[in-house]
């Protein structure tokens, strides 16, 4: 029978053999260049050994090796790197593909397992699972020391408790005033491009929009993004090419390492479309220095921020506060996190609402009741109670991407859990995307459609469970609260302020 693993040390031991020559001859001195060039096969012949043996360990007798799923995917991780960095494939993509060919439950990686039927996605994520977060995904981030990024749950749960208040839903009604001044800066912006004869770019300005709301809420700053020229605010062109990178730094992790060191003068030399959002974090650096060298200054702030919280002393029942790099890396996660999604899920919705003239006849009809006189704006409290852009809210978030399209994956605890049905062994990588939920046709009838009267039906009650953009669970999202008030005044003042219609030379 082959042996692989004595093959391979074989021909390791064949090119690291040393020559002993005979007493009365003397002993050659090797060349740095042989020296470099011996160590080199040494370490290629070891990464290759220890390639090959994993992948057929993980072939063969791994404890997933009975769930079905391609053989690639079974013996090593790169292939996914393949897929995702050489090939630029959407990893959910493939997921549907793999899915389709092998069903519910598909082995995607080594010791990682997906799901597809949308009775899995709660009991991964419901109120009582406490897993872990699985280290590549989120790590990619560079934001392993916030909210977001901690991987184990008691962490988490700490910051999450200290920062719960600033964006509850009680909270958020007292500042939508602020929100509000923001999307009339927004409307404000489509109305002088109108008059200058020029269409707006509005993935742009509700970029801009997102991202003054969330410096203005969470940190009382803003940085005007929404008075930059046709809405190519820095900062949103360089979220735009933000994406590239984050899937680099998820299969080289060292790179991003490598990037974080670098000075800004140096990071913005080579990748020079970052420098928007470097800028940005310079000032959020700057605040947060102040703030720590002297925290009193924070009492002289108009209202709470989310440093109040982070740096005080009571909130963290006596235990030392957060350090700089973690204070840093919060608002890096508040920002980003809370300007990418809602603008996504806003245009979304908005293109689709356009793609049906007679649907938005409807919702305008629907606001002209609660809002007859332009001047006087409804609350967001009034605007929730409206049927049909209620209805239209909950299509926006479903058929969009979410706060993260892909997978939010968890590592299955000791003892193991049930899963779909199946058992699942302990330190299992497990995950389900929210895009299987939402296009499920067993819940949601032709689900490629974006179809609001679906949230208006005698048992539309029922849908609100398979409504999973903001996630479920322990870990779910921070910002919801803000996310839903930014969606209900940015898609009322659209479409109540202006007829909009799509620019087809675009």
């Amino acid at each position: 029978m082959f042996d692989p693993s004595a093959a391979i040390i074989s021909l390791i031991e064949r090119f690291m053999t040393v020559t002993v020559p005979k007493s009365n001859e003397p002993r050659p001195i090797p060349t740095i260049p042989e020296f470099i060039y011996k160590t080199a096969i040494c370490f290629i012949g070891a990464w290759l050994a220890q390639f090959i043996l994993g992948g057929l360990f993980n072939s063969a007798n791994h404890p997933l090796v009975d769930f079905p799923g391609p053989k690639r995917a079974a013996f090593t991780e790169w292939y996914r790197t393949y897929l995702e960095l050489f090939c630029g494939r959407s990893w959910v993509h493939v997921l549907e593909e793999w899915h389709q060919k092998y069903g519910k439950i598909v082995r995607v990686g080594p010791n990682e397992l997906s799901f597809s039927d949308p009775a899995a996605y709660h009991e991964i994520y419901n109120s009582s699972n406490f897993w872990d977060k699985e280290a590549s995904v989120y790590q990619s981030f560079g934001q392993d020391h916030a909210t977001f990024g901690f991987l184990k749950y008691a962490d988490a749960k700490k910051r999450k408790d200290i920062m719960s208040p600033l964006l509850s839903r009680k909270a958020i009604s007292d500042l939508q005033e602020l929100v509000q001044s923001n999307v009339d800066r927004l409307c404000e912006g489509l109305t002088n491009n109108n008059a200058a004869g020029r269409s707006s770019d509005l993935f742009f300005g509700l970029r801009c929009f997102a991202v003054d709301t969330t410096t203005s809420v969470c940190f009382a700053i803003s940085v005007d993004a929404l008075d930059e020229p046709e809405f190519k605010a820095p900062i949103v062109e360089a979220m735009e090419k933000a994406p590239a990178h984050l899937v680099l730094f998820k299969h080289f992790p060292w790179l991003q390492s490598i990037f974080i060191r670098m000075p800004r003068w140096l990071t913005v030399m080579v990748a020079p479309q970052t420098s928007g959002i470097a800028r940005v974090m310079d000032i959020l650096r700057t605040q947060i220095k102040d703030a720590m060298a002297n925290p009193y200054s924070l009492k002289d702030s108009s209202r709470h921020i989310v440093y109040h919280a982070l740096l005080s002393v009571e909130a963290n029942e006596g235990a030392k506060s957060a350090d700089e790099k973690s204070l840093l890396q919060e608002a890096q996660s508040l920002l980003l996190c809370g300007s990418d999604a809602v603008s996504n899920q806003i245009m979304l919705g908005t293109w689709h609402l356009l793609e049906s003239p007679a649907l938005v006849r409807r919702l305008n009809k629907e606001l002209l009741k609660v809002w007859p006189v332009l001047d006087i704006v409804p609350s967001f409290a009034e605007l929730e109670k409206l049927p049909l852009l209620t209805a239209v809210v909950k299509e926006t978030l479903r058929i969009g991407p979410g706060g993260i399209p892909g997978v939010l994956p968890r590592v299955v605890p000791e003892k193991g859990a049930t899963i779909n049905g199946s058992f699942i062994p302990q330190e299992t990588i497990v995950g389900m995307s929210g895009y299987f939920v939402h296009h499920a046709e067993s819940i949601f009838k032709d689900p490629k459609t974006f179809d609001p009267d679906r949230w208006l039906g005698e048992d539309s009650e029922s849908l609100d469970k398979w409504l999973v953009s903001f996630s479920k669970g322990p870990r779910s999202c921070l910002g919801i609260n803000l996310a839903y008030c930014e969606l209900y005044l940015v898609l009322a003042a659209l479409f109540r302020r202006f007829d909009i219609e799509l620019d087809s030379a675009r």
